[in-house]
Formats: C-alpha cells, structure tokens, sequence
C-alpha cells in the first residue's frame, strides 16, 4: 500500500484528494480521450457481435443449422486479415453457399442416390472455382438437371459400389452379383496387433446397402445409424466370437486377417441389382453364380 502522497514520473505527485504537483499524472497522454475511444470501442465490438449472431441465424435458418464452421472460419479471416470488403463479402457467399447447396441436396433426397464416390467428387466441386452462388436461376437449374438423371445417377452409383469391391475371390464376378461376396479388407491392423473396422469398410457397407433400400421402397438410414456404424460397435462389443453381424439385407461374418464374408438375404433384390449391372455390361453378364 503506497503512502497518501504517492511519487510519479519526473518528481511529479499526487494526493488523496488527486491532485497534483510538480508535473503532469501521464505525461503527454490524454486519459480522457483514451477513455472515450475505449468505451466506443467496446460498444461497436458488442454491437457488431449482435449483428454476426443476428446474421448466424439467418443462414442457419436457410442451411439445416451447419453454418458454424464456413460461417466462423470466414470472420476470423475478416478480422485477421487487412479489410478488403469486397474479398470478405465472397468469401462469406462462397462459405455459407456450400453449406446450403448441402442442405439442399440432402433435403431433396438426391445425396441419398449418390456412392462414396459420386458425393466425394460433389463434395470436390463444392470447393471448387465452378461452384454455382446460390441464386433462384441456378438451384432451379442444377436441380432441374439432378432430377432428370437421377435414375443414371442412383444405377452409377451402384456400378461404383461394384468396381469398389475387390475381385480376388472366386465368389466376386465383377459383373454380376451372387448370393455371397467377399471383401478382402473389412479390418484392419493398427499399431501392435490391435484390429478395427476400417474406414473404408464402413463407408463400403453403407454404399452395399443403399441401393437394397432404394429399390425395397424405403428410406436410407442415416450414416449415424446405418450399416457401417451398426457393423461397427457390433465387432467392438463381439470381437472375434464366432458371432455373425446380421444388417436389413445382408449377413457379415469377418476373420482375423481382415476378410469378410457378405451373404445377402433377398436374392429377388439381387436380382434387381444384377440387371442394372447388366445393362452397363450387356455382353459380359454370367450366368448366376
């Protein structure tokens, strides 16, 4: 605790009372002006705060609430960055565009109709210089064309599924589909022995199962709760107990080497399948396997 006359700079000092003597409190500094900027300062940093959270909101409403990332990503770059009003307002349109053109395909159900790879390859142009803004002329048009050729779209995907498999096995005809495949990396070895469902195996059941659902008549389960995940915390719970993974349109039985045996339960769906293959392949088609 300083004493009731407290010394300042260049022998200057100051008394209970704030007076002071011998020289200036701060030298050359004007307290009151910095005060004043100060709480201007924080009023117009409140202030903006509110209009970005109002501005939140807003694209949130139109993007299926999945704007937090582009949306906080685009303001910590305004504010790091020199302000550059016409750089910060397209980079806002192109970050808050992406999430809603997602929001958009998943509501109209044409991402469900998609493979791994056809939503990888959407995803890429999302990023992409090409990426359409988002404006009544090009969501009418995009979708307008999406919907014309989803059927194309929905038999590509299932072709993919088909060249994603691997064709090792006796039982895998790359152009025809029987009542068994095997897929030669369901597990994989990670670290010292410790084995795990692979990343790639849970996206490849999801993609195995999502044309059984589409031409079955009914909805395809969300990737939270689908085939892959499901398969999954099966393997976590069961380990290597003989156990048999058993999913809406198909059994999985896996093996220590990382193989696994897929059984399909509705060979009248198979079937379906097989003529969609049969259409891009027409003089390469088997006999049943």
């Amino acid at each position: 605790m300083m004493n009731s006359v407290t010394a300042v700079s260049q022998g200057a000092r100051v008394t209970d009372e704030g007076e002071t003597h011998g020289g200036e409190l701060i030298p050359s500094v004007a307290i009151d002006r910095i005060i004043a900027v100060r709480r201007e300062g924080v009023k117009k940093y409140v202030d903006a705060l509110a209009m970005l959270h109002e501005a939140k909101a807003l694209f949130s409403a139109v993007s299926g609430e999945n704007t937090t990332c582009n949306f906080g990503q685009c303001v910590f770059d305004a504010v790091r960055s020199a302000s550059n009003p016409t750089r910060d307002e397209k980079t806002i349109k192109k970050g808050i565009d992406v999430d809603i053109w997602r929001y958009l395909m998943k509501e109209t159900g044409m991402i469900t109709l998609m493979s791994r790879k056809q939503h990888d390859e959407w995803e890429k142009q999302l990023y992409s210089d090409t990426m359409p803004e988002i404006t009544l002329e090009t969501v009418l048009a995009t979708f307008k064309q999406l919907n014309a050729s989803k059927v194309s779209t929905f038999e590509q995907g299932v072709i993919d599924v088909f060249r994603a498999l691997s064709w090792d096995y006796r039982t895998n005809n790359p152009c025809r589909m029987g009542n068994k495949i095997i897929v030669s990396r369901l597990l994989e070895t990670w670290g010292k022995g410790y084995i795990r469902a692979s990343h790639s195996s849970v996206a490849q059941l999801d993609d195995l199962a999502k044309p059984f659902y589409l031409l079955d008549g009914k909805n395809v389960p969300d990737s939270r709760v689908a085939d892959g995940v499901a398969f999954t915390t099966f393997y976590d719970r069961e380990g290597f107990s003989g156990a048999v993974y058993e999913g809406e349109y198909f059994f999985v039985r896996y093996f220590k080497k990382g193989s696994g045996h897929i059984v399909f339960k509705r060979p009248e769906l198979v079937d379906q399948i097989n003529a969609i293959v049969a259409r891009y392949y027409p003089a390469m088609l088997p006999p049943r396997v």
